[in-house]
């Protein structure tokens, strides 16, 4: 490759555009897959560009160009159940809803990439399918997308993600990863149920809480000495729900938790051993037990020559002092994985912290923001991989 369409100092001039986008997003925060806000207002820049955007509910897509191979590039759009704590003039008018992951910057810079693909559409000798979609945050919103259509004709496909999303980046830096670059995101839950009874009777009514202590150790033991230890795992207990009083030995014991995972094998061992250990506890301890597993995200794999292209498209535009090869996929869920099971395409991520302006705490966090200075980077590199994809894969 010779040198992007867009170079950086290109799209820096943007710079004004892409924060105030970014704002707008971020001030108006909704949850879901239901983002009538978000995305009438997307829609509204996406016609003023005179482009024809195709509706999915509150998702959608347009397409720029006239002509040559169609890629395509994906931002999410739907925030978090988060009470914002930054104090920043555009923090979010919504009581506890908080754009704390960065998807307002992602739709930004992808409005940012529509208006200079929409002004050079003419001379394109590729065509680009701009995604935005609702529903990132659980709800896959990927697959209604998907099902109405939004991958025909498609060669490949990227994304960015802003934030802190590894150890191995600094802020500034884009890492790539081909392979596994994210964890299948699975999630569990059920109950010990006994009888209930008085606190000061244990031997009269089997205790689902001692129950619960044992097999959140045994979910330990799972991962430290059934599954080998090269193969990345997490299983995490995270919610909770029992009793009413001091005095009371409750019925039951509901929880809920997560597994990641980076391979179909370990996914399905998962499954059958976290099942099967809470089984077995509920009939040592007397009590009996519901269990369903819940599913969740794939792993998400970049396809190799994808992955190395949109790498070496990214140190066109930012050098290769700001790009880094990662050595360890994350243990977080990303729905672009179903994107990957159709297509051929390439995730990435950029950190855009600024630890010198406080601008320092990780994703999900009521305090997090990032350096809207480095919009242009997310937009810049997204526009490069996909001339790249396009010339590779048309």
């Amino acid at each position: 490759m010779s040198g992007p369409a867009f170079p950086l100092a290109r799209v820096r001039a943007l710079l004004p555009l892409l924060s105030g986008h970014r704002r707008a997003l971020h001030a108006m925060p909704e949850l879901g897959l239901e983002l009538p806000r978000t995305a009438a207002y997307v829609e509204a820049e996406l016609l003023r560009l005179g482009l024809k955007p195709r509706r999915s509910g509150d998702g959608m897509w347009a397409d720029v160009g006239t002509r040559g191979p169609l890629v395509a590039l994906r931002a999410d759009m739907d925030a978090l159940p988060i009470e914002e704590a930054t104090g920043a003039a555009y923090a979010s008018r919504t009581p506890g809803l908080m754009h704390a992951c960065g998807h307002d910057a992602h739709a930004a810079a992808l409005l940012g990439a529509a208006a200079l693909l929409a002004e050079a559409a003419p001379g394109l000798p590729y065509r680009v399918r701009l995604v935005f979609q609702t529903g990132e945050e659980g709800q896959a919103g990927a697959l209604p997308l998907i099902e109405a259509g939004v991958l025909e004709g498609v060669a490949a496909i990227a994304a960015g993600h802003a934030g802190d999303l590894s150890d191995e980046l600094a802020p500034g830096q884009a890492g790539f990863l081909p392979g596994p670059m994210m964890a299948a995101s699975d999630r569990f839950r059920g109950s010990f149920v006994g009888s209930g009874g008085h606190g000061a009777a244990p031997h009269k009514s089997p205790d689902p809480i001692v129950a619960f202590a044992e097999y959140a150790l045994a979910l330990q033991a799972l991962r430290a000495r059934e599954i080998e230890q090269t193969r990345p795992a997490v299983v995490s207990l995270c919610q909770v729900s029992s009793g009413s009083t001091y005095n009371v030995i409750p019925e039951r014991l509901g929880f809920m938790g997560t597994a990641r995972s980076l391979d179909t094998p370990t996914r399905a061992f998962l499954e059958q051993r976290i099942g099967e250990l809470g089984k077995a506890v509920a009939a040592m301890r007397g009590l009996s037990f519901e269990f369903e597993w819940l599913g969740g995200y794939p792993p998400l794999l970049n396809e190799p020559e994808a992955a190395a292209l949109a790498e070496e498209a990214a140190r066109t535009v930012l050098g290769g002092e700001r790009v880094r090869r990662l050595t360890r996929p994350s243990m977080g869920g990303e729905d672009f994985a179903y994107y990957l099971e159709k297509v051929p395409g390439c995730f990435w991520f950029l950190n855009t912290q600024a630890p010198e302006r406080g601008i320092s705490f990780p994703n999900h966090n009521p305090r997090f923001d990032l350096d809207e200075g480095l919009l242009p980077e997310l937009c810049a590199v997204n526009l490069a991989i996909a001339e790249s994809l396009a010339a590779a894969f048309g």
